[in-house]
């Protein structure tokens, strides 16, 4: 799931089992650096592996996805107080893609899906308006799988960051 999508002229990208060095913001890089570190030889970390006061820097832009199967559903953990202000609202305790299609859903669920699929991290990041539309930037997001038994993706650990244009220059 490597590739570029446009969107309204601007490129989004989405890199899939990406290493440490592939992730373009120095925050996400970190985060991976710390679940890689984690999961040793293993294909992917548990929840349990991981400890909140290791990362203190990133737990504002974290999104945790409890995963179930038969039938595969979404329900978010936790909702980053950073996450909440980029979407506009907390998602914690609902499952995402039930009820009316939104255009985040359309747009993230093929990245959650495949990370589950693949057990395997994603990275993507791309040009970003923020709900009033006022402000333009670019928003990055590593999505990174957990398991229990390190055999399916129980949870989904996603990190967004956003810049805006006017904080860059």
């Amino acid at each position: 799931m490597t590739g570029e999508r446009n969107t309204s002229g601007a490129r989004t990208t989405v890199r899939a089992d990406v290493a440490w060095d592939g992730v373009g913001h120095p925050l996400l890089s970190g985060l991976y650096a710390y679940w890689d570190a984690k999961r040793g030889d293993r294909l992917m970390p548990a929840r349990a592996d991981l400890d909140p006061l290791d990362i203190p820097q990133v737990l504002s832009h974290l999104i945790l996805l409890d995963v179930t199967h038969d039938p595969l559903r979404f329900r978010v953990r936790l909702y980053g107080t950073e996450v909440a202000d980029l979407r506009g609202r907390d998602l914690t305790g609902r499952y995402l893609y039930e009820g009316a299609p939104t255009s985040i859903g359309e747009t993230t669920r093929p990245w959650n899906l495949a990370t589950v699929e693949t057990r395997r991290p994603h990275y993507v990041t791309g040009p970003y308006e923020d709900i009033s539309n006022e402000r333009i930037g670019t928003f990055h997001r590593l999505g990174l799988p957990l398991s229990v038994r390190g055999e399916r993706v129980d949870m989904l650990m996603i990190a967004l960051v956003r810049e805006w244009e006017d904080d860059m220059t």
